[in-house]
């Protein structure tokens, strides 16, 4: 798995989207998007899928986060059948 030095994107329990922003590179078309705890286990996961607007690949997917303390975790994104590239995240 893959982890990233960015700072931690900080999304609200009442969050019913997230609009992300894909690094540079990445591919249009459908992802896995999930919450992970940090020993990697799966604490919520949806589908999405990427498009590319204004020259950025920008991914919008549903969420419910309610059920899910606060704190930190990581939100886990892939093209199906790849690993996962894990960015912090915390949820408030």
């Amino acid at each position: 798995m893959s982890e990233t030095s960015q700072p931690s994107l900080e999304v609200p329990r009442n969050a019913r989207s997230l609009n992300l922003e894909l690094p540079i590179g990445s591919n249009e078309g459908a992802y896995d998007v999930a919450l992970l705890n940090p020993n990697g286990a799966e604490l919520f996961r949806t589908s999405a899928t990427a498009k590319l607007e204004d020259h950025i690949v920008v991914l919008r997917a549903d969420v419910n986060l309610a059920g899910i303390s606060p704190g930190s975790y990581f939100l886990g994104l892939r093209q199906p059948g790849l690993e996962w590239m894990r960015f912090p995240i915390r949820v408030l």
